[in-house]
């Protein structure tokens, strides 16, 4: 059975800050959730991205985020105004969220409600396991931002 919700954490977590969104998702998982919300760790999914929402009606992407804003930023944004490519780091395979966003709209294979929360980073260094201390105090905001709005996706019940 398809979840209702579904939370997908990206990133890298042996390249410093960009393993950001994992970090979030596995802050999520100790959260009493509400049923019907799913929440996975995607790693560097490039493409696979299409797969993993295949069916779902509301997905929340978590992710690193590169726009210039100060460390620790919890960004929020709707799939359909999309920030430039730039803002969101490369996978490891070249291809990053952005691009698999706008490939699922044209192909039509995108959730009907699809929100990327992205957490400003500092470092991508390779090799590197830990946060940045700003983007580390990051990890309950977004965590908690992701909690607001997984309220709004649900239905009333």
């Amino acid at each position: 059975m398809k979840p209702e919700v579904l939370v997908i954490g990206c990133g890298n977590l042996l390249a410093a800050d960009d393993g950001v969104g994992l970090h979030v998702v596995r802050s999520l998982k100790e959260c009493k959730l509400p049923d019907g919300v799913k929440v996975i760790e995607a790693g560097c999914p490039g493409l696979n991205l299409l797969d993993l929402w295949e069916g779902v009606e509301r997905v929340i992407l978590v992710d690193a985020v590169m726009s210039g804003a100060p460390p620790g930023t919890v960004h929020c944004f709707d799939a359909s105004l999309l920030p430039p490519r730039e803002v969101m780091p490369l996978s490891s395979h070249g291809i990053n969220v952005i691009d698999a966003v706008e490939l699922g709209k044209k192909l039509g294979k995108l959730p009907e409600r699809l929100l990327i929360v992205g957490v400003e980073i500092v470092s991508e260094e390779a090799f590197v396991e830990e946060l940045s201390p700003a983007v580390a105090a990051a990890v309950l905001r977004a965590r908690d931002r992701i909690l607001e709005e997984i309220k709004k996706m649900l239905p009333a019940g």
